[in-house]
């Protein structure tokens, strides 16, 4: 019994033991709880920061151009005009056709009739780097005989806010106020032959003014110039067609002028003062195409050939040299107008003579419908004694002003028997024009 005791004892002791060992290998088995944070304590509640939007960041600047934009109108011509003003260029198309009848009054005389382009003009006028450095271009497309060829061609700087000027380049003499008149700006579809005689035209030279020359605003104008030579005309294209005195047969030379002078030079210096009454006197546009009260100009002109300061076969270097004086006037009111020429003029080895032109037109329908008469007088080339003469009358309408305008004349023009030029008659010759012109 003793034994049956001690084996129970050891058997309950055994399985305790196991009891406990299993235990704690499940115990070892488990996994070990995270630790349990402290607790904090309650902190007062703060007030709520509002948020701060980062500043903007301003983009870099934009390069600027340095190109200015260009705006486009219409002034008389297609103008072209930088933003900033600085810069203008106009550019206009001007045209002229026409159809002409003439007949010598010598008996057996035959009529010649023929349509012509008389003149057929491209011109570019305008300003840069600001309104005080000016620039014309004025090309010949197709000049009575048909060749292109430059008319204008000049710079001029202004100073002293544009009340003195310095011109250089190819440009008309300050000479003849119906001279200084545009060829699309007259009431005659020609000027007078008092023109031609003064020995009238463009040249190269240089040319210092008060800023006002060949535009006759309200005031005194003045020119001063030195030119390439006395007798101008370089804007010309002329063909000589001399006769064989044995055979009398016609032969033309080829064309000459139209183009720069080259070559030894014959200095001219040319002036001329003027003054000009009304704020609307457009003293260098015939017709009174403005209207309003009375308007006028009168002007002076001197030239001289220098003779490149040679005596040459003359006793003296006043003798060679050449000289003319001209006074000028016109005037415009209420639809009228008038225009005055007087020049005395002393050629080389020719006798000093006289000639005038005197014309005058009135719109017998307001800036629309004008009549217009001419008379104008010169020495003759060959007999001094004797006159040139001629007389002619206009009818014009004018459909938007020397812009598109139909001009017509008609006349006479005598010459002194047995010395007319070239092509003309001995006794006198009776011309017949009609020409649109339009310009734009």
């Amino acid at each position: 019994m003793q034994k049956t005791s001690l084996r129970l004892l050891a058997s309950s002791a055994l399985s305790l033991s196991l009891v406990v060992a299993g235990s704690a290998t499940a115990l070892a088995q488990q996994p070990t709880p995270p630790p349990v944070p402290p607790v904090e304590e309650a902190q007062p509640a703060q007030p709520a920061t509002p948020a701060v939007e980062p500043a903007p960041v301003a983009p870099p600047p934009e390069k600027k151009s340095e190109a200015s934009p260009i705006e486009v109108s219409y002034d008389k011509g297609i103008k072209f005009e930088s933003e900033d003003g600085e810069f203008e260029g106009k550019l206009s198309l001007r045209t002229q056709f026409r159809f002409e009848l003439n007949k010598g009054t010598q008996d057996g005389a035959e009529y010649k009739e023929f349509f012509s382009l008389p003149r057929g003009r491209l011109q570019l006028e305008g300003h840069v780097w600001g309104k005080f450095t000016l620039y014309k271009l004025e090309f010949s497309l197709a000049d009575k005989l048909g060749f292109a060829f430059t008319k204008d061609l000049w710079l001029e700087q202004q100073f002293k806010d544009g009340k003195l000027g310095l011109r250089v380049g190819q440009m008309k003499g300050p000479f003849n106020r119906q001279e200084l008149v545009s060829d699309f700006a007259s009431e005659f579809n020609e000027r007078a032959i008092t023109s031609e005689w003064v020995k009238g035209g463009r040249d190269l030279g240089i040319l210092f003014n008060n800023g006002y020359a060949d535009k006759a605003v309200e005031g005194l104008e003045w020119s001063f110039g030195l030119f390439n030579s006395f007798a101008q005309g370089t804007d010309k294209v002329t063909v000589a067609c001399p006769a064989d005195p044995m055979t009398g047969v016609t032969t033309c030379d080829a064309p000459t002028g139209g183009v720069n002078r080259a070559g030894d030079w014959s200095p001219a210096v040319f002036a001329r003062v003027a003054f000009s009454k009304g704020a609307k006197f457009k003293g260098y546009s015939e017709a009174d195409l403005e209207g309003g009260p009375l308007r006028f100009g009168v002007g002076l002109s001197y030239k001289v050939d220098l003779a490149q300061l040679r005596k040459g076969t003359h006793t003296s270097l006043v003798d060679n040299m050449q000289q003319g004086v001209g006074l000028d006037a016109a005037l415009k009111v209420e639809g009228f107008d008038a225009a005055l020429g007087v020049f005395l003029m002393g050629f080389r080895d020719k006798q000093t003579g006289l000639g005038a032109h005197i014309q005058a037109g009135y719109f017998v329908m307001p800036k629309k419908l004008q009549v217009a008469a001419r008379y104008a007088f010169v020495p003759n080339d060959t007999d001094p004694d004797k006159q040139d003469i001629e007389v002619r009358g206009a009818l014009n309408y004018y459909f938007h002003g020397h812009q598109w305008k139909w001009a017509n004349d008609f006349g006479i023009t005598k010459f002194a028997d047995g010395a007319a030029p070239m092509n003309k008659s001995d006794k006198a010759q009776i011309s017949i024009r009609s020409m649109a012109q339009l310009t734009f």
